[in-house]
């Protein structure tokens, strides 16, 4: 599995994790209607209105917002949006014959509750407490991984990026050394047919509001915002002030580290903006470093725990025998726990907090000492580290600019299906 890939699912996953504390209200999920009521054709294809509400509920449960029938009412126009969207990366991927496995979704989810320090089963409990269907959740991903594996395999043919394009961009990066610069979030409601400017604004100022009282920015990103952000949680990463677009060049200025923003109309949008951190420009940055890991991960509760004694031993032996990756991975494979054993290349600022923590400064084929995660104690080792120099390197930039080209394109191409499909809404 690719990274990119990896990490549109875990993205997918996030959302629910983040909204493990909403209350009873927002847990249920509307009530059933008859699954054969239709709320829209697109094609030959039918979204139901069974699909809508358990969408609607998930979207509810994701930024913790009030399960009332007058929220319901100002979603229901942008879920059904969203399920047509599916519908088209669904039948186009069928025409161009990919696909996404069943086993791949699940593995998706078994893997993220593995690295999460989650129980196998844990995230299922959670979707059936607030009475959601788990294909609710399987069929979003299902769209959104195999819409990537379409841009991967049918329209990154299409990308190019020049030599010039990549030195234009270490230049610009060079020259704006000392500048400030912005660490930002994004969800981006665009304005339609289906969701005015007034209702786009309410809609904002509703998750501006919720995200300030605790509801997980990424969670909400992910979910409602139509930006190709939203697939990691809406991270803009770093952005020159000179490249902020509209309003938005008067508004985060002024804004607090941590500070949400008011939506702010820009071109046929509304953008809400979250500053995570600033700095001047070219400021090298540890959580900016890529490194490679290994880790260990025992599990303490559950019907995996390890006994106490078993788990002692362990422990004692992470701590002493491992001198390289090398060995990490050995051992890893030796105790074969879930989740334990070498990790793809990652962004340190990427990471869980308390993971992120342990390793920031960990010296490489050093074993971290007992990260404590839900369930389970965690040991890592940095393989490799790549620090941030402040200025990308030719091979950041031109994988960037791939990025967004790529991304531009697969836009491009659902909104061709969109004009070009056949669709009835019947809300």
């Amino acid at each position: 599995m690719n990274t990119r890939f990896a990490a549109l699912l875990c993205a997918s996953i996030a959302f629910v994790m983040g909204a493990e504390h909403a209350s009873a209200q927002q847990q249920r999920a509307p009530a059933a209607a008859p699954a054969i009521s239709i709320a829209a054709v697109v094609n030959d294809e039918v979204v139901t209105l069974r699909e809508v509400q358990n969408r609607t509920a998930l979207f509810m449960a994701t930024a913790r917002i009030d399960n009332t029938p007058e929220t319901q009412r100002r979603l229901i126009p942008q879920v059904v949006d969203s399920l047509i969207d599916e519908r088209l990366k669904m039948q186009e991927a069928r025409r161009q014959k990919v696909t996404v496995t069943t086993e791949e979704v699940r593995s998706a989810v078994n893997t993220i509750e593995d690295r999460n320090g989650m129980q196998p089963g844990t995230l299922r409990a959670m979707m059936d407490e607030r009475g959601i269907d788990m294909d609710t959740l399987y069929a979003q991903i299902e769209s959104d991984a195999v819409w990537v594996k379409v841009a991967q395999e049918h329209l990154a043919r299409e990308v190019v990026v020049t030599a010039a394009e990549v030195k234009s961009v270490i230049d610009r990066a060079k020259a704006n050394q000392g500048k400030p610069e912005y660490m930002l979030s994004e969800i981006v409601i665009p304005i339609s047919l289906t969701l005015p400017e007034q209702a786009a604004r309410e809609l904002g100022q509703r998750l501006a509001q919720q995200i300030r009282a605790g509801a997980p920015f990424q969670a909400a990103a992910q979910q409602f915002s139509q930006s190709a952000t939203a697939a990691v949680g809406g991270d803009l990463g770093w952005v020159i002030q000179g490249d902020l677009e509209g309003d938005l060049a008067r508004v985060v200025p002024t804004m607090s580290e941590n500070q949400v923003s008011d939506p702010v109309r820009v071109a046929d949008a509304f953008r809400i903006v979250a500053l995570r951190a600033k700095r001047a420009s070219g400021t090298p940055d540890p959580q900016a470093a890529a490194i490679t890991m290994s880790q260990i991960y025992l599990p303490t509760e559950g019907g995996r725990a390890l006994p106490p004694e078993k788990l002692e031993a362990f422990a004692e032996r992470i701590q002493r025998e491992p001198k390289t990756c090398e060995d990490m991975n050995k051992l890893a494979e030796e105790i074969a726990t879930p989740g334990s054993g070498p990790i793809p290349p990652v962004y340190v600022g990427a990471l869980p907090e308390k993971v992120r923590s342990a390793v920031v400064g960990l010296p490489v084929n050093k074993v971290s000492d007992v990260i404590n995660v839900t369930g389970a104690r965690l040991y890592a080792m940095v393989c490799q580290r790549q620090a941030d120099t402040g200025v990308p390197n030719e091979n950041q930039v031109r994988s960037m600019l791939e990025n967004q080209k790529l991304n531009n394109i697969a836009r491009q191409k659902l909104r061709d299906l969109r004009r070009q499909a056949l669709i009835d809404v019947r809300l």
